[in-house]
């Protein structure tokens, strides 16, 4: 079974271009079964997608897919799947090259060895070659799924490609194959930080707060608006406190109104440092 890759894409800072040579014709077989539960939806295509491509969607309209590509890694959609293999399918004659696509539930995945031997457990992304995923590192921003089964790129092969600079050297012979992957699509949270100015302990709590990762820069406002809210909290409550009791001293018989208005000071400095950290949460969540 050919694969007819020819992509352009970005690959170690170069235009790379994925050459495809023979396949293997040691096909994949018992390791590479589908799992029930998906949501999968037929969509047109330009051409005919093999079983496995990771796609996004393409146009205007919600009803056509293309293969993905690194360069939008976050337009990532889902999976052409088999349609012998689901349950139930129902086919749309309007629809040119019509693919089914799953984007939940575990599937059947192209892959390739670009990010290296690939472990049951370990998250899948895009490589180089336009629909074909791979062991995903620090580097990428978002995640297509979760591999199910192992791919070291020696046994179960069904092709190999060559990743070319721009001069037509070769970067990287890799191997093609095919895993069931868990689609999840999400943010990569152990992409490669870079706030190495950050301590550590700030960004945990930043992060726990906002339950996503977050630059420095609404770190470091969240401090000055915290900071702020407290010294303003601080000065209203200090100054209410010294005027209540030099008021106290002066007429004595005013005490109750004064503690009357010392108890609203009190009052206000604490809707003061509410407000304060409210508009940190909102900050840092949204």
């Amino acid at each position: 079974m050919a694969l007819g890759l020819l992509i352009l894409t970005g690959f170690a800072g170069s235009v790379v271009v994925a050459e495809p040579t023979q396949p293997s014709k040691n096909i994949a077989t018992a390791a590479q079964k589908t799992a029930a539960g998906g949501n999968v939806q037929g969509y047109a295509a330009d051409s005919v997608l093999q079983t496995g491509t990771i796609v996004q969607l393409s146009g205007g309209g919600a009803n056509k897919v293309t293969p993905a590509t690194s360069k939008n890694l976050n337009q990532m959609y889902g999976v052409t799947v088999d349609p012998h293999e689901l349950s139930v399918t129902v086919s749309d004659a309007s629809l040119l090259n019509e693919a089914f696509v799953a984007t939940s539930g575990t599937f059947n995945v192209l892959v390739s060895s670009q990010g290296g031997v690939i472990k049951a457990g370990d998250y899948i992304t895009l490589s180089a070659i336009d629909g074909v995923g791979m062991k995903a590192s620090t580097d990428e921003l978002t995640l297509f799924g979760r591999a199910s089964y192992g791919f070291d790129g020696k046994s179960n092969v069904i092709g190999n490609s060559t990743l070319k600079d721009t001069t037509g050297h070769t970067n990287q012979t890799i191997a093609l194959g095919v895993i069931p992957v868990a689609i999840n699509i999400q943010r990569n949270q152990n992409q490669k930080s870079t706030k190495a100015n950050l301590p550590g302990a700030l960004q945990r709590t930043g992060e726990a707060v906002a339950e996503k990762p977050i630059g420095p820069l609404r770190i470091y406002l969240s401090l000055f608006i915290v900071g702020l809210s407290i010294i303003v909290a601080t000065v209203t409550l200090y100054a209410g406190i010294r005027n209540s009791i030099i008021a106290i001293g002066r007429n004595p018989l005013t005490k109750r109104t004064i503690m009357r208005g010392l108890i609203e000071v009190i009052l206000a400095s604490f809707i003061i440092l509410i407000i304060g950290l409210f508009a940190v949460y909102l900050l840092l969540k949204l």
